[in-house]
């Protein structure tokens, strides 16, 4: 339930203090001996989790165009360019920690699923990437501070909210200036039994909509993509790229419009 904190002074007195413990210490001994066993529960409890749900999965990907096709797709749109911390919004399984690992010095996916949480611990370490976590956390109240990623990804999240729009927001909160939104979602379908079936809040959503969202929380649009699969009743995957802007240094030239429109009223 607890993570050593990663930065700030929270996260050198915890080393402090943990650096004072003496190395065999029968106490700490049997709690380490202890957290092995209890990681192993869990991932025993999550490997049972993703088997018992992972013929519904399939079945939504049967629908759609090709997994590694959206992953290449999504490649090419976040850009290669390095970015200290990424975000990983409804992780779920943390397959977008994996996927864009080259691309981040860290790695925080959220999730409130405590089952796909521990699959999802489990893939990344035998994977061996020590510079991804995840966490469970209400995706529309972040554990971050404002500004602190660099790239945010939002994938296959927003059909399962009652409120993509604030889940948008909130992504935006956290996005640095420079910093890049990531969203990949259905296109407009209407696929009613994916309601039942799969617990899908909405049935994917108009390029309109999701400009608007983002424009609403702050972001530029820049990119939107569809992948749309061969056969009727198929579903077309959407990706957009969204921007915050680098605000303009102080002092500078480059006034936003509506100040220079603005400063001409005032002159007449």
């Amino acid at each position: 339930y607890f993570r050593l904190a990663d930065t700030g002074a929270g996260a050198g007195l915890a080393r402090t203090l943990l650096w004072s413990i003496a190395e065999g210490d029968g106490l700490v001994t049997r709690d380490r001996l202890r957290a092995v066993e209890l990681k192993r529960e869990r991932e025993g409890a999550a490997q049972s989790y993703f088997e018992q749900h992972a013929a519904e999965w399939d079945k939504i990907r049967a629908l759609h165009v090709a997994e590694a096709d959206v992953e290449a797709a999504m490649r090419r749109a976040l850009g290669a360019a390095p970015v200290d911390l990424l975000v990983d919004i409804g992780t779920g399984t943390g397959r977008m920690l994996e996927l864009f690992a080259d691309r981040f010095k860290r790695g925080l996916g959220f999730d409130l699923n405590p089952a796909m949480l521990a699959y999802a611990r489990a893939k990344l370490e035998r994977a061996g990437l020590g510079s991804a976590q995840v966490r469970r956390a209400d995706i529309y109240d972040l554990p971050l501070a404002e500004a602190a990623a660099g790239a945010v990804v939002m994938h296959q999240v927003l059909h399962f909210l009652a409120d993509p729009a604030r889940a948008i927001r909130e992504a935006a909160r956290v996005l640095a200036p420079g910093g890049r939104l990531l969203i990949v979602d259905f296109a407009p379908h209407e696929l009613e039994f994916v309601r039942e079936t799969f617990a899908h809040e909405r049935l994917g959503f108009a390029p309109a909509t999701i400009r608007g969202w983002v424009e609403d929380a702050g972001l530029a649009l820049a990119r939107n993509e569809d992948l749309a699969a061969a056969g009727s009743g198929k579903l077309t995957v959407s990706l957009w790229l969204a921007e915050r802007a680098i605000a303009a240094p102080k002092g500078s030239r480059r006034a936003p419009a509506q100040a220079r429109a603005r400063k001409l009223e005032r002159t007449g």
